[in-house]
């Protein structure tokens, strides 16, 4: 989900838009088809080609028509999904339902691009409320006024470390064993003297860091120039300078001890290969991330199916940034906000649909191996499927949604009690609108891309580097940021 979802938020323009002369809820009639059914114009974020597309859809539109809805899937490449949409939604199109990503939510709704469906959940959409629960919902809330309802999937983020099995058993340790970053250190210390050859750690890639993929024990209020410290369990919420933080520069340190003990890849800011690359490859032990429910299983096939095991070093935790990854919202350009909500419940309800949704058609695009795993038909692969959307976390309730071959049966019942196991930051719901620092935000953002890398990774001095790295944030305005998300925080706090 982290790569695709970076791509997309790369690529998306924030604009203005002229839309005074579209209005919500215009003539229903119109995009009714001759059944008196109400055709839901769905924005579908797609990988590339989709052959069967028009197939699935018909198949969709046989189970929903007594429901009196019909959907119509609009194919759009994420590589201009926001061009797109913004073009769309700029000439008055119809559009009824679209994917919101975080980096764009709060300026859809401030530019009016989205309308209010609190009204909604209590007719149509009553089951998405049921289903998400008034926690997950303020994610999708602005100034008290529902406009997104996020995907259900992986609602929090716990941190911690995956480990080559074979080896972490070769030298007597127990994965269950390790639960804090000193326990980590200590298999490092005992397996890098036996593997010489061997680094003991990186993050996912070389954007990511051990700090980030490791330590996160904060809420970063939408970005980390501004957080709340202790999972934003604390009272009042103050919102501090992450890097001027004692928890900060221990961190850092730790980072600096393992790459001086040889522990940390030597080019872990600048290798281009991803961390289970490595792995598969013989080169790495461990590498530090974000974890869910089947990470490790995930992991072992894209290592070549070296065997890794994960333990989880910071619980999971559920932040306004985790829920919100994505959204379902409703444009202005909807013709029947009503109609088009109960569709959405259906999406988040019903299995049948969700399950054509995510993989198609039974016998033709999947078939069970039993009745949670599915797999390809005989003589069909990802290069020859018809349908290979490949995308459950986006749409809908993907709990609902078959699990593919190679993770395990209970990965839905695993992730339910995931989520319902995370702590949650008392900032949940919290939207930071940067618009009144963004010279500011722009400028720290830069500072960061000097320093942070370097030292989250240990392989700069942190007595000389981590007071340059705080003097540059102060001088690019990272104060003014930080007093900024303080003042809309207490004004939040305010109206809830």
């Amino acid at each position: 989900m982290k790569k695709f979802t970076l791509t997309i938020l790369a690529g998306a323009l924030l604009f203005g838009f002229g839309l005074q002369n579209v209005s919500a809820g215009g003539n229903a009639a119109a995009s009714s088809t001759s059944s008196g059914a109400y055709k839901v114009t769905l924005a579908m974020i797609t990988p590339g080609t989709i052959p069967d597309l028009a197939l699935v859809q018909a198949e969709i539109n046989k189970h929903i028509s007594a429901k009196g809805l019909e959907v119509e899937l609009l194919p759009l490449s994420f590589a201009s999904y926001q061009d797109q949409i913004n073009l769309m939604i700029s000439g008055g199109e119809k559009l009824d339902l679209i994917p919101v990503f975080n980096s764009t939510f709060n300026n859809d709704v401030a530019q009016g691009k989205l309308l209010p469906i609190t009204q909604y959940l209590k007719t149509t959409g009553a089951p998405i409320a049921s289903v998400m629960g008034n926690e997950y919902l303020k994610a999708g809330t602005v100034s008290g006024e529902v406009y997104g309802i996020p995907s259900l999937r992986d609602m929090a983020a716990s941190y911690g470390v995956c480990f080559r099995k074979d080896i972490l058993e070769k030298y007597g340790f127990k994965v269950e064993d390790i639960k804090t970053v000193e326990d980590v250190g200590r298999v490092y210390e005992t397996v890098s003297k036996g593997e010489p050859g061997m680094s003991m750690t990186y993050g996912q890639g070389n954007t990511l860091s051990i700090v980030a993929q490791l330590m996160v024990d904060w809420d970063n209020l939408g970005n980390d120039f501004g957080v709340l410290m202790n999972r934003g369990q604390n009272t009042p919420l103050r919102v501090v300078n992450l890097f001027d933080t004692p928890e900060y520069e221990q961190k850092v340190r730790i980072a600096r001890d393992w790459y001086q003990k040889g522990y940390v890849l030597p080019d872990a800011s600048t290798n281009s290969q991803g961390a289970t690359t490595l792995v598969g490859a013989g080169q790495l032990f461990s590498f530090c991330s974000n974890l869910k429910p089947g990470f490790d299983m995930q992991s072992s096939l894209s290592a070549g199916g070296v065997e890794m095991v994960t333990a989880t070093i910071n619980p999971a935790l559920s932040t306004t940034g985790q829920v919100g990854v994505l959204s379902w919202a409703v444009p202005i350009t909807c013709k029947n906000p009503e109609k088009t909500i109960e569709f959405l419940s259906l999406m988040f309800t019903d299995p049948v649909l969700i399950n054509l949704i995510d993989w198609g058609i039974e016998g033709r695009h999947y078939v069970k191996l039993n009745n949670q795993v599915i797999t390809y038909p005989a003589g069909v692969n990802s290069s020859n499927t018809g349908y290979n959307l490949n995308l459950a976390w986006i749409y809908g309730n993907s709990l609902l949604a078959y699990v593919w071959e190679g993770n395990a049966a209970n990965t839905n019942a695993l992730m339910q009690e995931f989520n319902r196991s995370a702590i949650f930051s008392k900032g949940m719901g919290f939207q930071f609108d940067a618009s009144p620092v963004r010279s500011a935000l722009s400028a720290v953002t830069n500072v960061a891309a000097e320093y942070r890398l370097g030292l989250e990774y240990g392989m700069v001095d942190v007595d000389s580097t981590l007071p340059r790295f705080r003097r540059a944030l102060e001088d690019a305005g990272i104060n003014q940021i930080v007093a900024e998300k303080q003042r809309q925080l207490d004004a939040w706090i305010a109206g809830n």
